[in-house]
């Protein structure tokens, strides 16, 4: 019997110990406490184990990272069916990465991004490129599509999950646009849009540029030839 914080606590039976239950383990502690408090050691206390039965399952935090990359794709894609429009697929695919970032910041923050080469990535992988498909492209010309579409979601994703992480857990780091010139006359346009930059949902302005993408890649859609 372990005792954490005081208290007596069973340790897991023999066997119970899993990658699945460990990477679930590592969502939550970064939930609830940030990326400083994922260690080996937080983890088997958690688990009821040791880092040592940790690191049975992953040799080090990289691999572990890897594996918390790979539930955020199941995470995005848990439900995913695609739409008759192959542009909607794509507005889906990056609304669902946007809100998995939201709702588990400090993970995606991490590790949204990493090439993973796990199942669910490869799903995620094969879902954009079949939009890009359907939109015309082929070989050469759907891989540089879908990397840089691939590119400004997980970006927009990460960076704004990094400001939520700095905001919850602390961080001295200024992410609101506020200005107050002492000569508002030689910046007339940053004087009059003032309060709307340091209101600004990001939320919203992710939906604009997945928007401007949408369109510009239908626009360019429309001049491709058809098989």
């Amino acid at each position: 019997m372990a005792v954490a914080g005081g208290r007596p606590t069973k340790r897991l039976q023999r066997g119970t110990l899993s990658q699945g239950l460990i990477v679930g383990t590592a969502m939550r502690i970064l939930d609830e406490d940030g990326p400083d408090a994922l260690t080996f050691q937080r983890l088997g206390k958690e688990l009821s184990s040791s880092a040592t039965a940790v690191y049975r399952y992953f040799a080090s935090r990289d691999h572990l990272m890897v594996a918390v990359a790979d539930e955020l794709d199941r995470i995005s894609l848990e439900g995913y069916e695609r739409h008759e429009s192959w542009t909607e697929s794509l507005r889906d695919l990056a609304i669902r990465a946007w809100n998995t970032a939201l709702d588990h910041p400090a993970a995606a923050a991490l590790c949204m991004g990493r090439v993973t080469r796990g199942a669910h990535e490869l799903r995620a992988v094969d879902a954009v490129l079949e939009a890009f498909h359907r939109g015309g492209w082929r070989g050469r010309a759907a891989v540089l599509h879908y990397q840089a579409y691939s590119n400004f979601v997980l970006a927009a994703a990460s960076n704004n999950a990094w400001r939520l992480v700095n905001q919850r857990f602390g961080a001295e780091v200024n992410w609101v646009q506020e200005y107050q010139s002492a000569d508002p006359d030689a910046y007339p346009y940053a004087e009059a849009a003032k309060e709307y930059l340091r209101t600004v949902d990001m939320t919203a302005v992710f939906h604009r540029q997945t928007d401007i993408l949408l369109a510009a890649l239908e626009a360019e859609s429309a001049t491709l030839p058809r098989d």
